[in-house]
């Protein structure tokens, strides 16, 4: 049989051990919840990270998140391929959309890196690309193919011009985009 402090100490001790973790409980709620409404609240302040840095540190910022000349050629090359599967299939709208937002994002890349503008423009912008955009006008698939093919071959010789001479332009072989064209 147990006596009766004894039954009251074990309620004791199991009242507040349930004290405890709810508490805990709570406390744990309460860290999520502040950090979500942080997030949320990050979201909803144009410029977050940006406005916090000083005005000095805001350009070198800005460089390391563009990372050089790399995301321009993504970007290039992304265009690239989708304006040669929208001239094969003959959506030339298309096509010529893409041709253009490619010359687009290679002008926009040389403001940031203007040492690449000589080979860019000199073996590129005013040569193959306009050429390859004339095809296009002209909806000539024939023309474009013959044309883009002066085109790749001027890639890879701006490539090796800017010490790069392993970046090897090919024929697009796989789709990124599901475009139709009905």
């Amino acid at each position: 049989m147990t006596r009766p402090d004894s039954r009251i100490r074990s309620f004791l001790v199991m009242a507040v051990a349930a004290a405890v973790v709810g508490l805990g409980a709570a406390a744990g709620w309460e860290a999520v919840r502040a950090q979500g409404h942080s997030h949320m609240h990050g979201a909803m302040d144009p410029g977050g990270w940006y406005k916090r840095l000083g005005s000095d540190a805001r350009a070198a910022a800005v460089e390391r998140q563009l990372r050089g000349f790399e995301t321009t050629m993504a970007e290039v090359a992304y265009r690239y391929t989708e304006m040669y599967f929208g001239a094969l299939d003959g959506n030339w709208d298309y096509a010529g959309h893409m041709g253009s937002t490619l010359a687009t994002a290679l002008t926009t890349g040389l403001e940031r890196r203007p040492q690449f503008r000589k080979n860019a423009d000199a073996l590129f912008l005013k040569g193959p690309h306009a050429q390859v955009m004339e095809a296009i006008k002209a909806k000539d698939l024939a023309l474009f193919k013959q044309r883009i093919e002066t085109m790749r071959a001027a890639c890879t010789a701006c490539h090796a011009a800017e010490a790069h001479p392993f970046i090897k332009i090919g024929v697009p072989t796989v789709r990124r985009n599901p475009l139709v064209n009905e």
